[in-house]
Parts: C-alpha cells; sequence; structure tokens
C-alpha cells in the first residue's frame, strides 16, 4: 500500500467495513433483545395479574356457593310428612352476602346467587382489575368473571 509505514499490516476488508462496523450492529441487536424482553415483562405481568384475579373471584364463588346450599330450610323438614330425596334452601341471597363481606372485606369482588332449581344453588362473581403496567398506557380495566354451582343430596344410610 503506498504510503503506508513499512511493516503495517493492511486492514481487513480493504479499510471500509471491518471489525469497527459492526459495533453499531451489535448495539441494535441487543437494543432488540432488551426491547422484547421487558415487552414480554410486560405481558406476564399483566396476564398474571388477570389469571389469579379470575381464580380469587372462581374461589370466592365457589366458596359462596357451598355456604348457601348448607343454608337447609329447616322448618320445611320438620314440618312436612314426606321423605326428602333433596334438602329444600332457603336464605341463600343473606347467605351469598354475608359471604363475600367476609370473603373480600375490601368489596372488590362482586357475587349474585340464585336457585337454578330447589336443590341447586348458582353463584356467579366478578371483579374489575386493573392492569398494572398496561394500565400506565390508558388501557382500560378488565372484568374477570366465574361460576358455581352446589346442589343439596340426601343419601340413604347404609345397613348395618
Amino acid at each position: 500500500m503506498p504510503g503506508a509505514p513499512a511493516g503495517a499490516a493492511a486492514e481487513p476488508g480493504g479499510g471500509q467495513g471491518g471489525p469497527a462496523a459492526d459495533g453499531g450492529t451489535i448495539l441494535i441487536l441487543t437494543l432488540g433483545y432488551l426491547m422484547l424482553a421487558a415487552m414480554l415483562a410486560v405481558v406476564v405481568t399483566d396476564v398474571s395479574v388477570v389469571y389469579l384475579a379470575r381464580r380469587s373471584v372462581a374461589s370466592a364463588a365457589d366458596g359462596a356457593a357451598l355456604a348457601a346450599v348448607q343454608r337447609i330450610d329447616e322448618n320445611a323438614i320438620y314440618t312436612a310428612g314426606e321423605d326428602f330425596t333433596a334438602l329444600p334452601l332457603r336464605d341463600i341471597e343473606d347467605t351469598v352476602a354475608d359471604y363475600q363481606t367476609r370473603a373480600d372485606p375490601s368489596g372488590r369482588t362482586a357475587l349474585t346467587a340464585e336457585l337454578a332449581d330447589p336443590v341447586t344453588v348458582r353463584v356467579e362473581g366478578s371483579r374489575e382489575v386493573r392492569l398494572p403496567v398496561v394500565g400506565v398506557l390508558g388501557v382500560g380495566p378488565v372484568t374477570v368473571r366465574a361460576g358455581a354451582q352446589a346442589q343439596t343430596r340426601v343419601r340413604t344410610p347404609a345397613e348395618p
């Protein structure tokens, strides 16, 4: 190479696009991977919050249905002259409301109950969930719902 000091090696690639030019691509690739990791963290965080809220509502609905189905109308049983195959229920709305205030004192979970038939209680629950990361960007809250059913049955005692 003319004008180069004696004993100096020529740059690889003809001095135009050698190893020094790769530094910018590595930086862009690293920034891309960091952005991907940040987006995954956002998705995992928000999905986890929604999943845990859904599990909480499902658990509350299940517990409320079990509490309501244990509220048997004893007056109807003791005054009836028939054998029951299923136990009549009473005050299920009050029982579910009481369960709701004890299970979730914050009042974020709303539970409603109804009799699907005289011996089956159906409880529906819902909760509004604010997304911790995406909510900052203006995405509104998400409503999660779950339901449960419970039923009374009478078993005939086994012969001794």
